[in-house]
């Protein structure tokens, strides 16, 4: 499932985890590029990704974490709405 963490994003586990606790941080809103968020989303984007780094952190023994985007096709987007990766290390 996927859970509200503002009112601007949402966050999810990955349906093909790389790492256990694998979760994406998305803007509600649906854009395709990073450069298509407005300064608020962006902002929110941010610091939804560090609620969501403390709380896989905490489940999963984590201080260390991969976060990952891919703006664009040729960057490897596969979904054209921009996520950050949070992966535990």
């Amino acid at each position: 499932g996927q859970g509200q963490i503002s009112p601007l994003s949402v966050a999810f586990v990955n349906l093909k985890p790389l790492v256990p606790g694998h979760v994406l941080v998305t803007p509600r809103r649906v854009v395709a590029r990073m450069a298509g968020l407005s300064p608020e989303e962006e902002e929110d984007l941010w610091r939804s990704v560090r609620v969501v780094q403390s709380i896989v952190g905490g489940v999963h023994g984590a201080e260390d974490f991969d976060l990952g985007i891919q703006d664009g096709p040729v960057a490897g987007q596969s979904v054209p709405h921009v996520h950050v990766h949070v992966l535990p290390r």
